[in-house]
Protein backbone atom coordinates (compact mmCIF):
# COMPACT_ATOMS: atom_id res chain seq x y z
CA UNK A 1 0.00 0.00 0.00
CA UNK A 2 1.41 3.52 -1.35
CA UNK A 3 0.49 6.74 0.95
CA UNK A 4 -0.20 9.30 -1.24
CA UNK A 5 0.32 13.02 0.45
CA UNK A 6 -0.55 15.54 -2.30
CA UNK A 7 -3.20 17.10 -0.44
CA UNK A 8 -1.86 20.64 0.00
CA UNK A 9 -3.56 21.16 3.54
CA UNK A 10 -0.74 18.47 4.82
CA UNK A 11 2.04 19.59 2.60
CA UNK A 12 4.08 22.99 3.15
CA UNK A 13 3.14 23.39 6.79
CA UNK A 14 6.47 23.76 8.38
CA UNK A 15 9.65 21.66 7.26
CA UNK A 16 9.05 19.40 9.99
CA UNK A 17 5.95 18.39 9.22
CA UNK A 18 6.85 17.77 5.49
CA UNK A 19 10.02 15.70 6.91
CA UNK A 20 7.35 13.39 8.98
CA UNK A 21 4.79 12.83 5.79
CA UNK A 22 7.94 11.93 3.64
CA UNK A 23 9.32 9.35 6.49
CA UNK A 24 5.79 7.89 6.82
CA UNK A 25 5.36 8.01 2.56
CA UNK A 26 8.74 5.79 2.83
CA UNK A 27 7.86 3.67 5.47
CA UNK A 28 4.78 2.65 3.64
CA UNK A 29 6.33 1.80 0.19
CA UNK A 30 9.66 0.39 1.68
CA UNK A 31 8.85 -1.61 5.23
CA UNK A 32 11.52 -4.29 4.77
CA UNK A 33 13.97 -1.26 4.21
CA UNK A 34 12.58 0.99 7.07
CA UNK A 35 12.65 -1.97 9.56
CA UNK A 36 16.60 -1.86 8.82
CA UNK A 37 17.04 1.41 9.08
CA UNK A 38 15.30 1.29 12.75
CA UNK A 39 17.62 -1.81 13.71
CA UNK A 40 20.58 0.22 12.42
CA UNK A 41 18.99 3.16 14.87
CA UNK A 42 18.65 0.98 17.88
CA UNK A 43 22.02 -0.35 17.82
CA UNK A 44 23.94 2.91 17.20
CA UNK A 45 22.23 4.43 20.14
CA UNK A 46 23.43 0.86 22.29
CA UNK A 47 26.61 2.14 21.66
CA UNK A 48 28.40 3.65 24.21
CA UNK A 49 29.21 7.30 23.01
CA UNK A 50 32.49 7.25 24.14
CA UNK A 51 33.21 3.81 21.79
CA UNK A 52 30.85 5.72 19.41
CA UNK A 53 32.74 9.27 18.93
CA UNK A 54 36.60 10.67 18.87
CA UNK A 55 35.09 13.72 19.99
CA UNK A 56 35.11 16.05 23.46
CA UNK A 57 31.80 15.06 25.44
CA UNK A 58 30.42 18.83 25.10
CA UNK A 59 31.35 21.85 22.94
CA UNK A 60 33.59 24.44 24.91
CA UNK A 61 30.24 26.63 24.70
CA UNK A 62 28.43 24.19 26.10
CA UNK A 63 30.92 24.18 29.16
CA UNK A 64 31.64 27.58 29.73
CA UNK A 65 27.72 27.85 29.88
CA UNK A 66 27.32 25.03 32.00
CA UNK A 67 29.62 24.94 34.78
CA UNK A 68 31.06 27.44 37.55
CA UNK A 69 34.88 27.30 36.54
CA UNK A 70 37.43 25.79 34.07
CA UNK A 71 38.76 23.96 36.75
CA UNK A 72 35.93 21.46 36.42
CA UNK A 73 37.45 20.55 32.69
CA UNK A 74 39.22 17.42 32.65
CA UNK A 75 41.93 19.40 30.71
CA UNK A 76 41.74 22.17 32.22
CA UNK A 77 44.99 23.87 32.06
CA UNK A 78 45.44 23.63 27.99
CA UNK A 79 41.98 24.27 27.84
CA UNK A 80 42.53 27.38 30.18
CA UNK A 81 45.48 28.52 28.20
CA UNK A 82 43.98 28.12 24.14
CA UNK A 83 41.45 29.91 25.97
CA UNK A 84 43.34 33.07 27.40
CA UNK A 85 45.11 33.29 24.16
CA UNK A 86 42.15 34.20 22.09
CA UNK A 87 41.21 31.08 21.04
CA UNK A 88 37.06 30.36 20.23
CA UNK A 89 36.06 28.38 23.38
CA UNK A 90 35.16 25.84 20.71
CA UNK A 91 38.21 25.40 19.53
CA UNK A 92 39.86 25.92 22.77
CA UNK A 93 37.92 22.54 23.83
CA UNK A 94 38.56 20.32 20.70
CA UNK A 95 42.68 21.48 20.96
CA UNK A 96 42.26 20.70 24.79
CA UNK A 97 41.69 17.21 24.53
CA UNK A 98 44.68 16.60 22.22
CA UNK A 99 43.29 16.88 18.85
CA UNK A 100 45.59 19.36 16.66
CA UNK A 101 43.29 20.62 14.47
CA UNK A 102 44.87 23.70 14.02
CA UNK A 103 42.73 24.30 10.64
CA UNK A 104 39.92 25.24 12.35
CA UNK A 105 41.88 28.45 13.76
CA UNK A 106 42.64 29.64 10.47
CA UNK A 107 44.44 27.97 6.83
CA UNK A 108 47.09 30.38 6.81
CA UNK A 109 49.84 29.18 8.73
CA UNK A 110 51.34 32.77 9.23
CA UNK A 111 48.21 33.38 11.06
CA UNK A 112 49.63 34.67 14.47
CA UNK A 113 46.62 32.95 16.37
CA UNK A 114 47.56 29.58 14.98
CA UNK A 115 51.05 29.68 15.26
CA UNK A 116 50.49 30.45 19.02
CA UNK A 117 48.05 27.95 19.83
CA UNK A 118 51.09 25.37 17.71
CA UNK A 119 53.34 26.82 20.25
CA UNK A 120 50.70 26.00 23.47
CA UNK A 121 49.71 22.75 21.51
CA UNK A 122 53.73 21.67 21.36
CA UNK A 123 54.53 22.29 24.54
CA UNK A 124 51.77 20.50 26.10
CA UNK A 125 52.82 17.43 23.91
CA UNK A 126 56.24 17.54 25.28
CA UNK A 127 55.29 17.95 28.72
CA UNK A 128 53.33 14.38 28.11
CA UNK A 129 50.19 16.19 28.95
CA UNK A 130 47.68 13.98 26.80
CA UNK A 131 49.66 10.59 27.36
CA UNK A 132 46.79 9.29 29.62
CA UNK A 133 43.78 10.49 30.98
CA UNK A 134 44.14 11.99 34.23
CA UNK A 135 42.43 9.78 36.85
CA UNK A 136 43.37 12.03 39.95
CA UNK A 137 44.15 15.59 40.40
CA UNK A 138 47.68 16.15 38.99
CA UNK A 139 49.77 19.11 40.16
CA UNK A 140 50.72 21.32 37.28
CA UNK A 141 52.86 24.36 37.99
CA UNK A 142 50.72 27.15 36.98
CA UNK A 143 53.07 29.53 36.51
CA UNK A 144 55.35 27.66 34.39
CA UNK A 145 53.01 27.03 31.47
CA UNK A 146 54.03 28.42 28.24
CA UNK A 147 52.01 31.04 26.38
Amino acid sequence: MTLDYKNPNDWGKSPLTDSALRKQQFKAENPEEWAARIEADIEALSTPIFESEDYPPFTGTEFLATHSTIDEHPYSAAFGQFLGNGIDADIANILAFGENQFDLISDDFDDPIRQLATRIYSRFSEMGYWDKVPQEPINIDYDNIPY
